[in-house]
């Protein structure tokens, strides 16, 4: 029996039973579209339905009239005043929408028909809006994204830059009208550029600019530096493309890894010797290719390797196979070209060159090594994210696209996003042809031609879509053979799709394109004149924002007049409209329904037809060459077609089988990708925290008091001298033992123990190792003499090699190697047993680590006979009376290294007078400078420190912040911190006094109203870091960065090596995204273990490891306590971090260096007459100062 034709049966059942009541009843779809307000009818009218959402803000429309162009302008400010009394965006939607559809009116002579206002009300409501091509997807983009940007920043979301440029200047004068900023980012900005654009309320740009500058941003010193800001609303036009197409490709900033070019050129040597189907399979339906067993070991003799499963031999297997899929599944033409000497890829979708991109994994340099091309630097992954996973981070969604119902249950797995198809504004004209199905593409592509020079003929606009450039050259020769003029588009052309996409409607036009090339451009029939506009205004205006709006349509109306375009469209229509032929089926239905979607648009008529063969693709993976050949047994003619219904529906079966299939192998990828995501965002959250001023000095202590209590765990653990023995053990004589086993023992039984067991141990290994290398039940041929000599020599300290051993012969060896492994072990120094046996040793290494961390001497002896909770509280203590030291003497080693520094070569460089200036800033004091002028060093140094204990001590006020805060948010109730709130704002003024007055700072109460209590606590905290310690703040913050940046590029270098290699894992039974999940997470572990361990010892050492960072950090306190002493007028260098000193001067600039500015003119004593003729001295007049 078979099951799979039952199962056809029943779903035919249900398809025809779902129509019957979809028939009756509606379906889903036109019931909730209905529920918005738009209402069709089955003989085609419309209505809308009375107190529906369309229906509100069809009654506001002539209110909103009578506006004046000012009083528009006002709509924005009027609207946010609302939402900050309460009322949400729900509440304000139909004024909005009304008032965004008069402004489209008033600035685009365009209004928003009902069914846009529809689709406008789903992409708010975080949905997907399936509009048909033509249907104004752009202009229905304007109703959301005005109403979330009263709220927050908007991101519009286009395929490439010219949409995105198009896009903004198109609507921008929409939005402007209404008083909002609207910008847009292209792939060529600099980052100032890129800052001003994202500061506008809307901003549009790619999905792959976007994405670039999420990771940008979160490689940036300090937030001043980032770009983008929060992610808040994406409006992601052909979302379809983006969130499904593109989930899986991964956005990666790299740089160069250290890598052998040449192995892949070897692969690619290797692979042409290798036969299909004898050495390696290819599997087209899978995309793969695999090497045989019989293929492995004869490319295992052509690279002249033992084994590619030995240790540095294991890169073999994915060289080959990448050289594999290189030569037999990506074609020149098809899925990449070659220019200039360099592989650019092309996209599969769109047909577009995609430069700067390339494969990864190695792919990229398999297809440059087939080709003969320059093999470029296989790069190291330093930043990286998903489309998927980035997109996810966004707190609202929303898109747009022609085809979206057939992806509908991965966009709602996924992304949570449900699908809505917009009815059109008229009813659909369209005739869908059944498709035609010819035995050979010989036969298909003949059929092609006719189809195109019948239609031709009757003077309606052609346009054929193809999958590939060569398809489309061929089929380009062919019709210039027949004298038939067209236009060719496809990535050798790209930089004039939309312009020839544009043009495909007119009268006799016939265009050749890739399926989805010039997405997002519309086909008008007769002629699109906005781009020939474009061509006379651009030499003119420096974009479409600058065209006054009356030009504009002064130039499009005098070009379609000119063209004739209009009566042209009118032609064209009485013909039957733009005729679509399709020349393959493509694996994913979405992309052969926007093939069909170019024509009849708007109601527009029109037609389309497919075109297919048994030898394309789809057909060949699931039809087979038996079907061909059973055709030609039935008796199938030469250029006969198959057209039939039940074929065309088995067909759209096949394609769903398909994107079932690509459903599956995105799921697959991106649970890879889930584990990088979790650890990403862990680390990206920390990164912004601290930029967006998280207190340093907490985040420090916390790594501090973490390692403490980790490491007085680990040192006073009453098996820590055995196990550390044991280990040793294991280092010294390759003995592998268990603690409990030697507990306890004395010195010299344990010498004895150890000496007993390193024998015995070593008997059974070089038994074993002799079995595994020289197996006697095996051919003497076979042995690895080699790999003995290699071991016995590693585990034992010896120097012997295989020739030695084959003497020796395989009779005595055992007893040969058991001797010389005997005397190595007599060798080992036993003396260390000693120190490790002593009942102090966890005390003494417990000092010692503390020493080396953190530059903190305790002596072992305070440790001794303490639990194990009293001797942490002690270091943390301790540790909190350093650090404290720590803020002290920073500040005033700041200031001697920037001033009192000793160059080399160069002896004392002394400003004693700029130091004095300095520290009566710093630390708001009186010195006076000719104390400074005859003293030493040491004298100044002590000086300052006091000058700095005593200001400090004034910040001790810090420590009320809780308590005050308690005030104003109540006492602690243990719910989630953001979720406390001022609960009594009557507090709030006391709480800005009493910050202002302690430390100086310029809070007000606006900055505490809505904020909870740990943000409002980093205010304070962030003001007391300026005001008392801003070199330590600094230097925290820049280590903390510096260390976790590092620590996170040399995390994303392991897991790409652990993702290449964890398919291995399969071969020991284990699931590879298990153990590439538990690996990665133990690695993930350790990383900030090492950014703790490493941040923590740096700070602690900064002033003998950086003197030259210390030096410059004089500059943040020169300019945060400026205002507290009179000093020379004087430009101070940019804050490290700074829009400022993140440029470098041009080429062309010549770097000027500054001359401190000093009082040239002769000195006045503090006794002297003041020069100023008051007849006082200097010091009780002008020298007060």
């Amino acid at each position: 029996m078979d099951f799979s034709q039952v199962g056809d049966f029943f779903t035919n059942f249900t398809s025809k039973l779902e129509r019957g009541i979809t028939g009756m009843f509606g379906s889903s779809n036109e019931r909730r579209v209905a529920k918005i307000g738009f209402v069709r009818e089955k003989d085609g009218s419309s209505r809308i339905a009375p107190g529906s959402v369309v229906d509100q803000i069809n009654r506001l429309e002539p209110e909103y009239e009578r506006l004046t162009d000012d009083e528009l302008r006002q709509s924005s400010a009027k609207f946010r005043a609302r939402l900050e009394k309460g009322e949400t965006l729900d509440d304000i939607l139909p004024e909005a929408f009304a008032a965004v559809r008069e402004s489209g009116k008033r600035h685009l002579k365009m209004r928003h028909y009902d069914v846009q206002l529809v689709g406008g009300y789903v992409l708010h409501k975080g949905m997907i809006a399936e509009m048909v091509t033509g249907e104004g997807k752009t202009l229905v983009a304007t109703l959301p994204a005005y109403l979330n940007a009263l709220s927050g920043k908007v991101h519009c979301v286009t395929v490439n830059d010219y949409l995105a440029r198009r896009d903004m200047e198109w609507m921008g004068p929409t939005h402007i009208g209404l008083g909002l900023t609207v910008g847009a980012i292209q792939s060529n900005m600099a980052p100032r550029e890129r800052q001003a654009q994202y500061a506008c309320d809307i901003t549009y740009g790619t999905n792959n600019e976007f994405g670039f500058d999420y990771l940008r941003d979160n490689m940036k010193p300090t937030k001043e530096l980032q770009s983008q800001g929060p992610l808040n609303f994406a409006l992601i036009d052909e979302i379809d493309n983006i969130l499904i197409d593109e989930a899986r490709t991964p956005l990666i900033i790299s740089g160069p890894a250290h890598d052998d070019l040449t192995k892949y050129k070897k692969a690619n040597d290797i692979v042409l010797k290798l036969k299909r189907d004898v050495h390696f399979e290819v599997k087209e339906k899978e995309h793969t290719c695999h090497l045989t067993d019989d293929g492995i070991r004869h490319a295992e003799q052509l690279a002249g390797v033992e084994s590619f499963y030995t240790a540095g031999n294991m890169h073999w297997p994915h060289l080959l196979d990448n050289s594999l899929k290189a030569h037999f599944l990506y074609k020149n033409d098809v899925t990449y070209v070659v220019e200039g000497g360099k592989v650019v890829i092309i996209d599969e979708f769109t047909g577009r060159k995609m430069d700067g991109r390339q494969w990864s994994d190695g792919l990229h340099q398999a297809v440059e090594a087939k080709e003969g091309v320059t093999i470029k630097q296989e790069s190291q992954t330093l930043a990286t994210i998903t489309l998927q996973n980035y997109f996810k981070l966004y707190k609202k969604l929303g898109g747009m696209t022609g085809t979206a119902m057939t992806e509908a249950d991965e966009f709602l797995k996924i992304y949570g996003l449900d699908v809505l198809n917009i009815p059109t504004n008229r009813p659909m004209k369209r005739i869908n042809e059944q498709d035609l199905i010819y035995r050979s593409q010989r036969e298909k592509w003949d059929a092609v031609v006719e189809e195109v020079r019948k239609v031709h003929e009757t003077g309606r606009p052609v346009l054929v879509g193809t999958v590939s450039i060569e398809s489309s050259e061929l089929l380009s020769r062919k019709l210039k053979k027949f004298g038939i003029q067209h236009n060719l588009l496809n990535a050798k052309f790209h930089e004039r799709e939309a312009e020839i996409v544009a043009q495909a409607g007119r009268h006799n036009a016939v265009t050749i394109s890739t399926n989805m090339a010039g997405r997002g451009t519309d086909i008008v029939l007769g002629g699109n004149p906005e781009h020939m506009a474009w061509d006379v205004l651009g030499k003119k205006y420096a974009s479409r924002l600058d065209v006054p709006k009356a030009v504009w349509d002064e130039a499009t109306e005098e070009i379609s007049v000119k063209e004739g375009m209009k009566a042209e469209g009118k032609l064209v229509a009485s013909l039957g409209g733009l005729h679509v032929v399709g020349t393959e089926r493509h694996d994913s239905r979405r992309i052969d329904l926007q093939l069909r979607g170019r024509s009849g648009r708007q109601g527009d008529p029109g037609s389309s037809r497919f075109f297919v063969s048994l030898e394309d693709d789809l057909m060949r993976i699931f039809m087979g060459e038996w079907v061909k050949n059973l055709l030609g047994t039935l008796g199938m003619q030469d250029g006969e077609a198959i057209e039939s219904g039940m074929v065309t529906r088995q067909l759209e079966k096949a394609q769903k089988k398909r994107e079932e299939h690509h459903f599956e192998v995105r799921k697959h990828l991106l649970e890879y990708d889930e584990v990088m995501d979790e650890q990403r965002k862990r680390v990206y959250s920390q990164r912004q925290r601290i930029l967006d001023g998280a207190n340093c000095r907490n985040l420090v202590i916390d790594m501090i008091d973490e390692q403490i209590v980790h490491w007085v765990e680990h040192f006073l653990d009453p098996m820590y001298r055995w196990n550390t023995i044991a280990a040793w053990a294991q280092q010294e004589m390759r003995l592998e033992l268990e603690p409990h086993s030697f507990r306890d023992m004395g010195k010299a039984q344990l010498v004895e123990y150890l000496q007993y067991e390193a024998r015995r141990q070593g008997e059974e290994q070089i038994e074993e190792r002799l079995e595994e290398n020289l197996p006697e039940d095996d051919e003497e041929e076979n042995w690895n003499w080699i790999s003995l000599s290699k071991w016995i020599n590693s585990t034992y300290d010896l120097n012997t090699n295989d020739r030695e051993l084959r003497k020796v012969g395989r009779p005595d060896l055992q007893n040969y190697l058991y001797k010389r492994a005997c005397e190595s072990l007599d060798r080992c120094d036993m003396s260390p047993i000693s120190s490790l046996i002593d009942e102090e040793w966890g005390s003494i290494s417990l000092s010692s680590w503390l020493h080396q961390q953190f530059t903190l001497s305790i002596d072992p002896r305070e440790f001794s006979r303490k639990e194990t909770a009293d001797v942490v509280t002690l270091i943390r203590s301790r540790i909190a009376n350093f650090y404290r030291e720590k803020e002290i003497q920073f500040p005033v080693a700041v200031g001697l290294t920037r001033f009192m520094a000793n160059e080399q070569g160069a002896g004392e460089r002394y400003d004693r007078e700029g130091l004095a200036r300095w520290a009566n800033g710093r630390f708001a004091t009186d010195l006076e400078i000719e104390d400074f002028r005859s003293t030493s060093r040491n004298e100044i140094e002590q000086t300052l420190l006091q000058r700095s204990e005593r200001f400090l001590a004034r910040g001790d006020a810090v420590q009320e912040i809780d308590e005050r805060l308690e005030a104003a948010f109540g006492l602690r109730n243990g719910a989630d911190p953001e979720s406390e709130l001022v609960t009594d704002p009557g507090q709030l003024p006391a709480i800005v006094e009493w910050a202002n007055g302690q430390f100086k700072a310029t809070l007000s109460t606006d900055n505490f109203e809505s904020t909870n209590r740990d943000s409002a606590r980093q205010l304070i905290l962030k003001a007391y870091d300026a005001r008392f310690r801003p070199e330590l703040h600094q230097a925290e913050e820049a280590v903390i960065l510096e260390i976790l940046d590092t620590a996170w590029k040399e995390h994303l270098y392991f897991m790409d090596h652990l993702r290449q290699g964890v398919s291995l894992m399969s071969y020991a039974q284990k699931d590879p995204k298990v153990e590439y999940r538990r690996e990665g997470m133990k690695a993930f572990g350790d990383m900030w273990a090492r950014v703790g361990q490493q941040v923590t010892a740096t700070i602690f050492r900064l002033e003998n490891q950086s003197p030259e960072f210390v030096g410059s950090l004089w500059e943040i306190s020169a300019v945060t306590h400026a205002t507290e002493v009179l000093l020379p007028q004087q430009s101070v260098p940019a804050s490290p971090g700074s829009p400022d000193a993140a440029y470098e001067p041009e080429p062309s600039q010549t770097a000027t260096a500054v001359e401190p500015i000093r009082n040239r003119g002769p000195r006045v004593g503090r006794n002297d007459p003041c020069p100023c003729g008051s007849g006082k001295k200097h010091k009780k007049c002008c020298g007060q100062a």
